[in-house]
């Protein structure tokens, strides 16, 4: 990512914005404190409306390439269109295909060869016998897998947990190399928050352990309990991609059968809980083949885009984008949080209908009292996929992007408690701050500034390209990906003042005199959101890059570094590759997070890079881990 130079020329734009910023905000305090911030009659009762719709059953969860999606999508367009908002090509919509997840095609088939020992007979005089399994009834693949095949011996290793922190490993004492490794997962619609392992059940984390001590494939069998036999969906683990090996989930009954009676798996279950200590096993004369063929599920969806024009002759040819993702993850098809038995319609009404009710809400203000600048307001597709939606808008944007000044974004702004609004990149630009807390201290809402600018929703995908951003959101909750996410559990009211904060923010700066300057990630970021479920214990070690969201199968792609971190003193660049973080292959940003987790500020690790052209260069760099300031 490129840095805010530190030349003399751009020192003098920050200190002239900042004086004038400063004049402007003056200018608001003196316009706001004389007028009472403006309330618009029945907010709350539309917010609702909205939400009652898009979160309704007949939407099905609003899944990209679905009938749901398609109706939410035309009550989005046709509002749009209502209100008077500009299309774009003399369309609302911007269509793009989106990889939902994967289908199985070709060959998927397990298969087992066995020996069944009978007494007085040598072992090398038996006949093995042969077991197949049925797809989708004795075993069934997950997205994170790869495709291929594999044969080899088999090995149950617990929880399939290393964690040098409590001292607990379930590889010691055995060799997994080349081999079948079976591990435990959680099996309950809440994961076991009281197992002594709880911290460290996060399915990418353990195949990640499995593969870095050598497996050829990892089996995930769930828990004991009502749920043993049922699986996660295929796409359960949403847009993370291939790991290096082949993963498979296995029905619990049907891979029981091949322990021996003396070392049943439920026993070897019970024991690891009762004495909270590893036990692996390597089953007898057993060997298991697997091949799995996956392809990508690619469904035809569209994000949805209108404008209003801006007042003034020569700011209107600037714009400001307004978003909110308004796809969900339908039936739990991806990234859910519920592990019941039972199929149930997940129906987002916080996320993210409530960001689409704020969303069409504002169109319809701004076009009643347009800004100087252009307000372009967009409802993305596939943020649940990765962000997809909101990533093709800005490589193929309807109005210039140079042109965009500043992004806003809802997401999941439906349930706030205590009049406290959490907003994300306030850190994003220099003038954001100031805003924001005069806006905080005239309309008595508690605004906490989150300074992150590469927060987990549409708006990192514009930050990226230098585009200031500020993401309004009201906090996590237990029904987060749950089908417990209904509209009667929304705070209309307090909806109703996230929007009136949101109008005033956008009046600011679209009516600005300057638009707002851009600032890279800053070392002191902090923030009050927590992801619904984090994986691992966490050391404190700060490493400092800037995620970037387009993928690649070579390893984890970085879009920069942010100001003085550890990862920018040793050299790390925007567009490198990371492979490796110690001796840890790193395929994803979850199991970079797992790698960092694993060392403390001051150790030095060596972190190899793929840069150049095609990534041929390969570079290796020592990078001496810090302590995040606060």
């Amino acid at each position: 990512m490129k840095q805010v130079s530190a030349t003399n020329r751009n020192k003098k734009q920050v200190g002239t914005f900042a004086a004038l910023m400063l004049l402007m905000l003056c200018g608001a305090f003196n316009f706001l404190f004389s007028q009472e911030i403006v309330t618009v009659p029945n907010t709350e009762s539309r917010i609702s409306d909205y939400i009652k719709f898009l979160a309704s059953d007949s939407l099905e969860g609003r899944f990209p390439g679905t009938p749901g999606i398609e109706k939410a999508a035309n009550f989005i367009e046709q509002h749009f269109r209502n209100t008077g908002l500009i299309p774009f090509n003399s369309s609302y919509r911007q269509e793009l295909p989106v990889r939902t997840g994967l289908k199985l095609t070709g060959k998927n088939a397990v298969s087992f060869e066995f020996l069944i020992e009978k007494l007085g007979i040598p072992k090398e005089q038996l006949k093995p016998s042969h077991k197949s399994w049925e797809t989708g009834t004795d075993w069934q693949p997950i997205n994170i897998t790869d495709n291929g095949s594999v044969t080899g011996e088999v090995v149950f290793c617990g929880f399939g947990i290393t964690a040098k922190d409590i001292k607990y490993d379930d590889y010691e004492g055995i060799d997994v190399k080349g081999k079948i490794v079976i591990v435990l997962t959680d099996s309950s619609e809440n994961k076991p928050q009281k197992h002594f392992l709880a911290e460290y059940f996060d399915i990418i984390t353990k195949v990640k352990n499995a593969r870095d001590h050598g497996a050829a494939a990892v089996v995930l069998v769930k828990m004991q309990s009502d749920s043993a036999n049922t699986f996660y969906a295929t796409n359960f683990l949403g847009s993370e991609k291939q790991n290096g090996l082949i993963v498979i989930q296995a029905n619990r009954t049907s891979i029981a059968k091949f322990f021996p009676r003396s070392e049943a798996m439920y026993i070897l279950e019970l024991e690891i809980n009762k004495k909270k200590a590893h036990k692996n096993l390597l089953l007898p004369n057993t060997k298991m083949t697997i091949s799995v063929e996956l392809t990508d599920d690619i469904r035809k969806t569209c994000n949805i885009i209108g404008m209003v024009k801006g007042s003034d002759a020569t700011l209107s040819d600037e714009n400001i984008v307004v978003g909110a993702h308004y796809d969900h993850i339908g039936w739990g098809e991806v990234n859910t949080n519920y592990k019941g038995r039972q199929k149930m319609i997940h129906n987002g009404a916080d996320d993210n209908a409530s960001g689409v009710a704020g969303l069409m809400e504002m169109a319809s203000r701004i076009k009643q009292n347009p800004l100087k600048r252009s307000v372009i307001f967009a409802a993305f597709t596939g943020e649940e996929l990765g962000i997809l939606g909101s990533n093709y808008y800005i490589n193929n944007p309807p109005a210039p992007l140079d042109k965009t000044v500043f992004m806003l974004n809802f997401d999941m702004i439906g349930r706030m408690k205590d009049n406290t609004l959490n907003v994300f990149g306030t850190n994003s630009s220099v003038s954001f701050p100031a805003m924001m807390d005069s806006i905080s201290v005239l309309d008595s809402v508690k605004i906490i500034k989150a300074m992150e600018t590469i927060a987990p929703s549409d708006n990192a995908s514009f930050y990226v390209k230098q585009i200031p951003v500020l993401f309004f959101f009201t906090g996590v909750h237990t029904d987060y990906h749950r089908p417990s996410d209904d509209w009667e559990k929304i705070n209309s009211n307090g909806e109703a003042k996230v929007l009136r904060v949101a109008e005033t923010t956008l009046r600011m700066i679209g009516n600005a005199p300057l638009k707002p300057l851009y600032q890279a990630p800053q070392p002191s970021e902090t923030t009050t959101y927590q992801p619904p479920a984090t994986p691992g214990g966490g050391s404190g070690a700060w490493f400092g890059i800037v995620p970037n969201f387009e993928g690649t199968p070579l390893g984890f792609k970085i879009a920069g570094t942010s100001p003085g971190s550890p990862a920018e003193k040793a050299g790390l660049k925007a567009n490198d590759i990371i492979t490796h973080f110690g001796d840890k292959e790193i395929k994803s940003l979850g199991e970079l997070s797992a790698a960092i987790k694993e060392y403390k500020p001051g150790d030095v690790v060596k972190v190899i890079v793929l840069r150049g052209k095609e990534y041929s260069d390969k570079k290796t760099f020592e990078v001496k881990l810090e302590r995040k300031s606060k």
